[in-house]
């Protein structure tokens, strides 16, 4: 229900217009909200609209990747230009893009198939992005992973601080200051792993495009049997490694943290692109790394996202509860390793 009334929200600052597809050169039959999206039944097919909140530096960025991309590994979004010859318009405040709608489902990570596709699928995506020539550098990543490691354990030990001077904590300080030592030092941990290892080697050699943001409703298993994928609006230059990790913990997360889904997406993977000892060494480094907590420490004392008390309580209680089986998964994937 918390997702329904943030898109709901979302989806009410669209300006639905015949002027706004008339820019398009489109002609829209109907139109169906979706997420945060619309679904749109055109004279040209079936086109997701979006309204998206970053830059014109971003969005070319992201629409010249993938049109780089398209050239070895075609499965990814499509964008409509506009009669103007840009992949997006400006109308009433906000920014639109058009995307060619793929039919097909949303990958099942629970699906041993489903996850074996979506690693050799990655993989081939990852191939196709290592000659990008990117311009736009706040989106390339590569050799910062450390320092940025660094300062997030600092931003947490703020918010530590921030929690200790609340007189009357709440339920989220209490359960925060209970596991924050614990998850700083694995961030530690995390840079200093990496700083022995050949990242800074690897960041001269292996950048790819990364998707950064592996979510099973991201990967559509297309009614052609072909793996998309959609949903670039985090897309970044870095290791292929972080797109790995991201997969594995997504993939692992909700399945008690068992080396069964880490092996199938790493076997799987280098089915089609190999992955030296060394390579699995930096996965370990980012693999280490607790996103999860993280993201939630930072939405709730940052207040980057608009959710009652009790949803934060809620999941943090659920990020923090399966500390003991992840640590445990990070000991047996460093020995496989």
């Amino acid at each position: 229900m918390e997702y329904r009334y943030r898109d709901k929200v979302y989806l009410s600052s669209y300006m639905l217009d015949t002027r706004l597809f008339d820019m398009f050169d489109i002609i829209v039959e109907e139109a169906t909200p979706i997420r945060s999206i619309y679904i749109l039944k055109t004279d040209d097919g079936l086109k997701i609209l979006k309204k998206v909140d970053y830059s014109e530096d971003e969005l070319t960025f992201i629409y010249n990747s993938l049109n780089e991309i398209r050239k070895t590994y075609p499965y990814v979004i499509n964008y409509k230009k506009s009669i103007s010859g840009k992949p997006f318009v400006e109308y009433e405040g906000g920014r639109y893009v058009i995307i060619d709608l793929i039919e097909g489902r949303e990958c099942m990570y629970e699906n041993p198939l489903d996850l074996k596709n979506a690693a050799i699928a990655l993989a081939k995506l990852h191939k196709a992005g290592e000659k990008l020539n990117v311009n736009y550098y706040p989106k390339n990543k590569l050799g910062i992973i450390i320092e940025e490691f660094r300062k997030r354990a600092e931003i947490m030990q703020k918010f530590r601080e921030i929690a200790l001077m609340h007189r009357n904590k709440n339920d989220f300080d209490k359960i925060y200051l209970e596991y924050s030592d614990y998850y700083i030092m694995n961030i530690i941990d995390a840079a200093v792993h990496l700083e022995k290892s050949k990242y800074k080697e690897f960041c001269k050699e292996k950048g790819t495009l990364c998707h950064h943001d592996l979510a099973h409703h991201n990967i559509l298993i297309g009614n052609d049997e072909n793996v998309y994928f959609v949903d670039f609006d985090y897309s970044i230059i870095d290791l292929p490694y972080h797109d790995i990790s991201n997969m594995i913990t997504k993939a692992v997360k909700y399945n008690g943290w068992s080396m069964d889904n880490a092996n199938i997406i790493i076997n799987s993977y280098m089915e089609e692109k190999k992955l030296s000892k060394d390579e699995l060494e930096v996965l370990y480094g980012y693999l280490m790394f607790p996103q999860d907590f993280y993201d939630i420490s930072t939405s709730y004392y940052m207040r980057t996202r608009d959710w009652d008390d009790a949803d934060f309580v809620n999941k943090l209680q659920r990020k923090a509860g399966y500390k003991d089986e992840r640590e445990e998964f990070l000991k047996n994937f460093k020995k496989s390793g």
